[in-house]
């Protein structure tokens, strides 16, 4: 039987030390004998986060910052050798109309969700090609850089750019056996998901449920862990002849609004 280990080799992922997402890819990169080197913004809770594995360390930065990220792959190549998977995580979500919404809000959006993607992303290939060593992106995007709804729109244009880039890149890189993919979860189960459903509605237990029961053709919820096993798939030999693809985790999400829209109205 075919298993993934990743012994001895080294992954970055940013927004590490998240309680969503990013956890349930620290987790599923853990479990395969990964060292994982968690970034994110909060010096604390990266290093709390860094202490739920085994094999794990915290690297501080600001992914939107060019400097900052020199800094953090730097500081990882001199402490813990070359990074081997980059898995760019980190993101905020914007939850406003786009005609409503303020020019800081904008650039805040796009620096961290695209710019710092971008930014992670060069660095990561600059470093393969100085050392001579091949290693693998994963970007995170969302169901909602193809089929959103209102008050997403900006955030769904940013997850779009994600996608492009991802594509763009991933032939770019081609000829140095770089492979660039992305995961694009649906609506995760998760105590940040569950506090941003709540900012917008009074009834989040409902609307919850009605997600499942309503909008997914498999009536469970996502976890977070289903994301990082999709995350691990990427970064392995398994996927070795993939690359420039979004691998959507929604339980069906996009699938079933897809077949809804050619139900006919028989009432």
């Amino acid at each position: 039987m075919m298993q993934i280990d990743f012994t001895g080799k080294n992954f970055l992922v940013t927004g590490g030390a998240g309680v969503g997402v990013g956890a349930g890819i620290c987790e599923a990169i853990s479990d395969c004998g990964g060292t994982l080197l968690l970034n994110d913004l909060d010096a604390v809770k990266t290093k709390t986060a860094a202490k739920k594995y085994p094999n794990a360390h915290a690297v501080v930065g600001d992914i939107s910052n060019a400097k900052d990220v020199e800094r953090i792959f730097e500081e990882i190549k001199n402490e813990y050798g070359i990074v081997h998977g980059l898995v760019n995580n980190a993101g905020i979500g914007l939850h406003k109309n786009a005609h409503l919404a303020d020019e800081s809000e904008f650039d805040n959006l796009y620096n961290i969700d695209v710019k710092g993607v971008w930014l992670m992303a060069r660095t990561f290939v600059r470093q393969l090609m100085k050392a001579n060593e091949v290693g693998h992106i994963v970007n995170i995007s969302s169901v909602h850089a193809r089929e959103t709804t209102a008050k997403y729109a900006l955030y769904a244009s940013a997850k779009a750019a994600v996608e492009g880039l991802t594509r763009g890149m991933s032939i770019e890189l081609g000829e140095f056996g770089v492979r660039c993919n992305a995961v694009a979860p649906g609506y995760v189960d998760s105590e940040q998901s569950r506090d941003a459903v709540a900012s917008w509605t009074d009834k989040p237990k409902a609307w919850i449920q009605g997600q499942k029961n309503d909008y997914q053709s498999l009536r469970h919820m996502i976890s977070a862990r289903d994301c990082g096993n999709a995350v691990v798939f990427l970064l392995s030999h398994m996927a070795n002849s993939i690359t420039g693809q979004t691998l959507t985790v929604d339980a069906g999400f996009t699938n079933l609004l897809y077949a809804n829209s050619f139900i006919p109205n028989t009432q």
